[in-house]
């Protein structure tokens, strides 16, 4: 039996410190390159982020530039690019780290929860201090407890296409991406130890101030789902 096809979407904004690793690790992936691709956008960056992320094209790497920024605006125009061979799509952030046998793994847990419609995975730090272990924890759960999606967005290919990223928002984006898909598919979340992303902004901000800005997020989206529109996200690089 063939296995999946995976689409990864990976929108970059000034990225140029950590994209060859972003993409250096989907191309370490263990499993038949044939059965995958890789769909970079560049929006609007001001450093070496596309020149960087060209050097990874491929036949199943495709490099984009758009000269508007905005991450929905990117995730959205990237979706446009997947293959039409695509089972799954894989939105993720460009300080993700994949380890080698996470396809692999994510195919097992797909197999074993058939009914499993979008959702995402487990996020580590790759920083590993005891402050961003809990954040990490603290993350995971609630993003577990609340069926949300959080840095890396994976959605099978009949709900692909059903819902969009707002393009008028820069945060909570996640958020309202989520809710639309919820009334096709069930969520799932898949434990593992095959992802980390970047600590960067939480070092740099503190993680206390980090926690009290997402709970300080959470309620006005819970209070009026418009309150982020066209505001900016702070961009840490």
């Amino acid at each position: 039996m063939q296995q999946p096809f995976f689409s990864f979407v990976v929108p970059a904004h000034n990225e140029e410190t950590l994209i060859a690793k972003t993409l250096s690790c989907l191309v370490a992936l263990d499993y038949p390159k044939d059965r995958y691709e890789v769909v970079v956008v560049e929006n609007a960056s001001q450093d070496k982020t596309y020149e960087i992320a060209k050097q990874f094209e491929s036949d199943t790497f495709h490099v984009y530039s758009t000269p508007q920024p905005g991450v929905s605006r990117a995730r959205n125009f990237g979706m446009t690019k997947c293959s039409p061979q695509l089972d799954w799509s894989i939105v993720m952030d460009a300080d993700n780290f994949l380890e080698e046998g996470f396809l692999q793994e994510l195919c097992a847990y797909l197999k074993a929860h058939p009914k499993a419609a979008y959702g995402m995975a487990e996020i580590l730090p790759d920083v590993p201090t005891r402050k961003a272990r809990f954040w990490f924890w603290y993350r995971n759960i609630t993003d577990r407890l609340l069926r949300t999606m959080d840095t890396i967005h994976i959605v099978r290919k009949d709900l692909f296409g059903k819902a969009s990223y707002p393009e008028g928002f820069n945060f909570t984006e996640d958020l309202q991406y989520t809710e639309a898909l919820r009334r096709y598919g069930e969520y799932f979340f898949m434990p593992t130890k095959s992802m980390s992303s970047s600590t960067r902004r939480f070092e740099k901000n503190g993680y206390v101030k980090k926690v009290l800005k997402d709970v300080w997020i959470g309620v006005r989206y819970a209070l009026n789902k418009n309150a982020f529109r066209d505001k900016n996200w702070e961009a840490i690089r």
